[in-house]
């Protein structure tokens, strides 16, 4: 049988070519006739090279402990940061499959999930006690939309916590998430994966390396995924592939393109309302939604280009732009308790008593929107010495340029109500349904961000670092309003950053730092009439800590104790229609602990833990009565572990165990806190086997089968997966 030129044939037969020449092919003897009696055999030796700036090791070599993060600005180990830091390594992702931004994130204390929030989609998270949405970011650069992050690109995450606006602008109240995105590497490695579980499950996903010429790579990323739900009703379909071009790798002069695209359709889901100051104790099957019209529709589109200018091996000039489009449309269903009138139409009220017959009213969020973000950082690094004092210098300016549209989704013709006892997902509705809803004009948002920054890590003393750094932000942001009338805001902020560091030596690291940060009114891509008066809410975070490199550096241990705290929050004055008085004050204190790397060749550890006390101390106008309230989906404790071991020898080396615990401590979902989420924790196990081709691995989440809730918002919450299981295996060539 003869095979076809097909490029697929070709391949093969160029590979088999080489290998074949390089299994037989004798070395030239220049006529001399060889004696293999008189040959010698040389020792084997192993050359392991790594061009600079250029890292080929796997997530393997890397372990729990991840790579350099660089939310300090320049590439750093954790232990030269002088504030609360965690890395969520590739390898950590993948043993817990973790899939979604958001299941990647379990393994970070100090953080918890909100609901759908007022119909916003996509990740919302709360940090510290305060809220993450604006600070989330990709590769350094703000990544504020409302969508659904993915981990198929991802390499690791970052999480900075406590105020960081001297290096990443507005927000940071409780600190920033980062998300670094894998890179075109030095090396020829492919590898394809494919996972199925309960609930309908699948998931392929492929990432492809290859060398193009010595310094010249490319990488492309693809994955897909379809699931049902635990919740009758509720699906997730999403697909994504992000190619990245990067040429002249570790040398003077590196450039690199990279785009990032992401599509969803998914059916939402706004779990149950609450009763007598907890969730509706129901089925956990049981979704109150419309799932053959209810949707829940994103795209993500972002191309980067960077250039990398290196003066020598400890200065370079880094140059980044970019340029975002986003965006997502809903319709979903967050289900109420409600009275039926005389026109049977469905009022929302709080009944006395549950009963199956009870009625739940279909509220509908149905809105959409779309941003466009163009960002270009300059960021200068250097080192020298000055006055007898090493200092490594960042020198940055940036501009971000924003546009947003936002509209509701309108219809004269209401969601018909269901029951408590009654989870009807497929309602009788009426043949013009659907194209009876139309767009609203949307709200228009344009904000232009102009940014300097400059800081300075000083070696004064031997082993005592001295980090000083300031930035200047300076933003216009314009609003305009169909129905109600234009509005606009400027403001002009400071914000600062200080450590002092003391490391005896290359394991030990003592520090004690200090930072300010700042959320303005617009920084949610709206305006209203009070806040276009308003100046921005003011925060900063003390903190004390230590980090230790155990075991020959590979146990990171860290521990911290700080305190993270607003001192003008805004609240509403309904006697004064034009400004928010910016009176309220609130706080985090709290100890954080974590430990992550290898205890020995085969068992590794990443586990972590946060103990806070949050309080609101200062309240006024409407929202007095929270004063000395605990502020919502704000546990007293959170904390997670995972571990795994390679089994020995008797198994050849090749199977590994593991398995972990998350915990969350008892929240409170509303302000007044008359309404609380109970305490849980979720056990999840995993086995693998892992050859040098492929791997097979199972996955179990929940092991105990515990009901809990996890998303929260101050009318619905959303219960966490029951037993689930999934199996992938991957295959490298």
């Amino acid at each position: 049988m003869k095979l076809r030129k097909t490029p697929i044939a070709l391949m093969i037969s160029a590979i088999c070519g080489i290998t074949y020449d390089a299994a037989w092919a004798a070395p030239a003897d220049n006529g001399v006739e060889r004696n293999p009696e008189k040959e010698v055999t040389l020792p084997t030796v192993l050359v392991k090279e790594q061009r600079q700036g250029v890292d080929t090791r796997d997530r393997e070599e890397k372990g729990y402990q991840g790579d350099k993060t660089r939310v300090g600005k320049t590439p750093q180990l954790t232990k030269d940061i002088p504030q609360s830091t965690t890395i969520v390594s590739e390898q950590l992702i993948r043993e817990r499959n973790a899939d979604t931004f958001k299941e990647a994130l379990r393994n970070v204390a100090g953080l918890t999930f909100n609901a759908g929030e007022g119909g916003r989609i996509g990740d919302n998270i709360t940090l510290r006690g305060y809220s993450a949405v604006g600070d989330l970011f990709l590769d350094g650069v703000r990544d504020i939309a409302q969508y659904n992050r993915e981990t198929f690109n991802l390499e690791q995450i970052d999480i900075l916590r406590g105020s960081a606006s001297m290096l990443f602008g507005r927000g940071s109240t409780g600190g920033i998430i980062n998300q670094v995105s894998k890179t075109a590497k030095a090396v020829n490695r492919n590898e394809v994966g494919f996972t199925v579980g309960t609930d309908n499950y699948k998931r392929l996903t492929g990432d492809f390396n290859r060398m193009l010429t010595e310094d010249l790579a490319i990488r492309l990323n693809v994955m897909k995924t379809d699931t049902d739900s635990f919740r009758d009703g509720v699906s997730q379909s999403r697909w994504g592939f992000a190619p990245t071009l990067t040429w002249g790798m570790g040398t003077q002069n590196e450039v690199s393109l990279s785009y990032y695209h992401t599509k969803d359709d998914n059916v939402p889901d706004y779990g149950v309302p609450y009763f007598n100051g907890k969730p509706l104790n129901v089925p956990i099957n049981r979704f109150y939604g419309m799932s053959q019209t209810d949707y829940e529709r994103s795209e993500t589109q972002i191309g980067t280009a960077q250039y990398i200018h290196r003066f020598d091996e400890t200065s370079n000039l880094k140059t980044l732009i970019r340029k975002a489009h986003y965006e997502r449309d809903l319709r979903a269903v967050a289900p109420r308790f409600g009275t039926l009138d005389a026109t049977n139409t469905c009022r929302t009220g709080t009944p006395t008593s549950i009963k199956d017959d009870t009625v739940i009213c279909r509220q509908r969020q149905a809105r959409g929107g779309e941003e466009d973000t163009l960002t270009a950082q300059v960021d200068f690094n250097t080192q020298v010495h000055l006055g007898g004092m090493k200092h490594e210098l960042l020198v940055g300016t940036e501009y971000l340029d924003e546009k947003a549209n936002r509209w509701t989704n309108t219809s004269a013709i209401a969601n018909p109500n269901t029951y408590v006892g009654l989870s009807n997902a497929v309602p009788i509705l009426p043949a013009n349904f659907d194209s009876s809803f139309s767009r609203t004009a949307p709200n228009s948002y344009t904000g232009m961000t102009y940014s300097a920054y400059a800081q300075d890590s000083i070696e004064f003393i031997k082993n005592w670092k001295l980090l000083l750094g300031a930035r200047y932000d300076s933003m216009k942001a314009d609003y305009v309003r169909p129905a109600a009338g234009d509005l606009s805001r400027r403001d002009g902020v400071w914000s600062t950053r200080a450590g002092l560091l003391y490391q005896p030596n290359k394991y030990h690291t003592y520090y004690v730092s200090y930072g300010t940060s700042f959320n303005p009114s617009a920084e949610a891509y709206q305006l209203d009439d009070r806040s276009t008066n308003t100046p921005p809410e003011k925060n900063r975070n003390i903190e004390i800590g230590a980090k230790w490199e155990l075991l020959n550096g590979d146990l990171s241990v860290r521990s911290a104790a700080f305190r993270s705290e607003k001192s003008n929050e805004r609240n509403t004055d309904l006697s004064i229609p034009d400004v928010y008085l910016l009176t309220g004050k609130r706080h985090t204190d709290g100890v954080e602990l974590e430990a992550v790397g290898r205890i020995n060749v085969r068992w590794e550890m990443f586990a972590n833990v946060a103990v806070m006390k949050a309080n609101i101390d200062e309240a006024a106008g409407s929202s007095a009565g929270n004063k000395d309230k605990i502020p919502v989906n704000t546990p007293n404790h959170t904390f997670s572990l995972w571990t795994t071991y390679k089994l020995g020898s008797w198994l050849d080396g090749k199977w590994k165990i593991g398995g972990g615990i998350e915990g969350v401590g008892r929240r409170y979902a509303n302000a007044a806190n008359t309404v609380a989420l109970d305490s849980y924790q979720r056990v999840d196990g995993m086995l693998e086997y892992q050859a040098k081709y492929y791997s097979l691995k199972l996955n179990l989440f929940n092991l105990l089968d515990k009901q809990y809730y996890e998303g929260v918002y101050t009318g619905h919450t959303v219960p966490g997966t029951p037993l689930a299981a999934q199996l992938s295996i991957t295959s490298k060539f």
